[in-house]
C-alpha cells in the first residue's frame, strides 16, 4: 500500500479506514493498483481511479467487502 493511500484512508471513519485498506491489499494481490482521493474526513466515502489492472477486480471486492461502489465513488456500509 503506497504511502499516499495509506494517508487518505487514514482520513477515514476507524471502520471505513480498516474496510478500504483491506479492499487495497486484495486488488494489490491481484495486480490491480488503484489511487485514492477525496476522502471525506471522518466519514465513510472515498474515491478512486485505477492506475493499473482491471477494474473488475475493484468491483469484485468491493461487492465482497459490502463497498458500495458508483463509478469511482466508494462508500462503506455503516450504521
Amino acid at each position: 500500500m503506497s504511502e499516499h493511500n495509506r494517508n487518505e484512508t487514514a482520513k477515514l471513519a476507524q471502520g471505513a479506514k480498516w474496510v478500504i485498506r483491506q479492499l487495497l491489499l486484495e486488488v494489490e494481490s491481484r495486480g490491480t493498483e488503484i489511487e485514492l482521493f477525496d476522502a471525506v474526513p471522518g466519514g465513510y466515502v472515498i474515491f478512486y481511479r485505477l492506475l493499473q489492472g482491471n477494474e473488475a477486480v475493484v468491483e469484485e471486492f468491493a461487492q465482497k467487502l459490502s463497498i458500495g461502489k458508483t463509478g469511482n465513488r466508494l462508500e462503506v456500509q455503516h450504521g
